[in-house]
Parts: C-alpha cells; structure tokens; sequence
C-alpha cells in the first residue's frame, strides 16, 4: 500500500490522472479478471471476490464510459458499500519527492453528491496531471451500474 502522500499515475486514453496513494486500492492484472465478452453493459470485467464480483469499468480520456480492449491492469477502489474499479491503460506509483500538488475547488455544480472529481493538480514541465478525489471517483464509477 502507499503513503499518503505518494500517488499513483493512472492513464486513461492517453491522458494521465492520479489518484492519492493513501485512498486504499489494490492493482490487478487484467489476466487475473473476469472479462465482459458482451459487447453490452458498463462493465469492462470484474474481480471475482469469494461469492460476489466487483466491477471494474473502462473510462475514456473525458471519463465516459467505453469499451476499449487495449487496457492491461484494473485498479479497485475500497469503498462502502463495495469496492469499485477502474480498467486502466496504464499505472505507475510515483516517488513521493517527484510529486507536488496544488489544491483547487473547481467551478460549478459537483457531479457526484461526494463532490467533484478532482481535488488538485500537479504541473510538471509542460503537462498538466489532475488529481482525482477517491470519495467522489468512486461514487461517479459506483453511479454507472450495468446499464
């Protein structure tokens, strides 16, 4: 597990998020998953959890929700009242030293009743990295169902 002040580096369609390190996940190789083979539903697959399955869904760079297969890893989100993942193309625990993030409210109307989704930034060089807020990611994930 990683320190609080460590992020993880999630990539999503080619754009990069992170996500605190101390938000309690675990990582999963998209091996170890049972797949959606259905070209339906929300989910992309799920974690097989003794007599219950846990979805994982695959998001794009705007985080809408598609079907991509190119993704390699899924990375679930503890929460109440089940956990929740999310299909990633791509992950990385960053140096605690290498990361410093600014924190910001953004404009507008929440769009999960945990807040918005993003609670800072870090700017490195040229790129600019938003910082999910683990509360109010996993409430929007946990919003998507299986429709």
């Amino acid at each position: 597990m990683a320190e609080a002040n460590q992020y993880l580096r999630l990539q999503l369609g080619g754009v990069s998020y992170l996500l605190p390190g101390g938000s309690g996940y675990t990582i999963e190789q998209r091996e170890n998953l049972i797949t959606n083979k259905s070209p339906e539903g929300n989910v992309a697959a799920w974690q097989s959890l003794r007599s219950t399955r846990v979805p994982a869904y695959c998001l794009d760079a705007m985080l809408r929700v598609t079907r991509h297969r190119n993704w390699h890893r899924a990375v679930f989100l503890e929460a109440i009242p089940h956990a929740v993942g999310l299909a990633v193309d791509e992950v990385q625990l960053l140096p605690r030293a290498d990361t410093i993030i600014t924190s910001f409210s953004p404009l507008g109307h929440p769009p999960t009743r945990q807040g918005h989704l993003f609670s800072g930034a870090w700017v490195t060089g040229n790129h600019l990295m938003l910082v999910f807020n683990p509360k109010a990611i996993v409430a929007y994930l946990q919003s998507l169902g299986d429709a």
